[in-house]
Parts: structure tokens; sequence; C-alpha cells
């Protein structure tokens, strides 16, 4: 239950005020027999641990959403269209993407 507070805390979803709710999900049934399968070893209800993997799965895309923003920020500026090769004007990049599409096929 502590790693789920601090996933909690970094994907900044906790507030003391607020509340659990009752939903209800739909799972297929060989999903929901991995679960029970899971959950059994782990002495969890099935409510802790798809609590768990929804925290998880948050806290992975916000991780990933802040690596591709740094990478991006890197990236950005640091080439020079003028001088790229096959960035120099609309036409030779519209030739150069569909080179690549080809080696794609």
């Amino acid at each position: 239950m502590y790693y789920d507070y601090i996933i909690m805390l970094q994907t900044k979803i906790h507030s003391r005020s607020d509340e659990t709710i009752r939903t209800q999900i739909t799972l297929t049934r060989e999903l929901k027999k991995l679960v029970d399968q899971q959950t059994s070893l782990t002495g969890e209800s099935m409510s802790q641990y798809l609590r768990r993997a929804a925290l998880l799965r948050l806290h992975l895309e916000q991780s990933e959403k802040t690596s591709l923003k740094e990478l991006a920020s890197k990236i950005i500026g640091s080439i020079n269209l003028k001088t790229h090769p096959n960035w120099k004007s609309k036409a030779s990049v519209q030739t150069w993407s569909r080179k690549i599409r080809e080696n794609w096929q």
C-alpha cells in the first residue's frame, strides 16, 4: 500500500478529501481468471489489484509523456533545416519521406 501512495503522489492524484466511489468494469473471462489467480497469490482483492494497475498505468504514461517532452526540447533547434540535405524544401521533404516509406514495405 505504501507504493500505491508514492505512485499517487507522483501522478498528483492524491487528495485527503478524495473519496472512494464504486464503479463497474467488464473483463473477458480469461482476463478475470488471470487476475483472480494473481490476487489469490497476493491476498489482494480484485479492487486493490485493479486500482494498483490503474495507478501504475497513469504513472507510466505520465513518465513517458515527460520523457518525450524532454527529448523534443533537446531536438528542437538542434537541426538546421537549411543545411540538412533532405529538409531544404517542401519538395525534398516529400521525396525523402516517400523513399523512407518505400523501405518500410
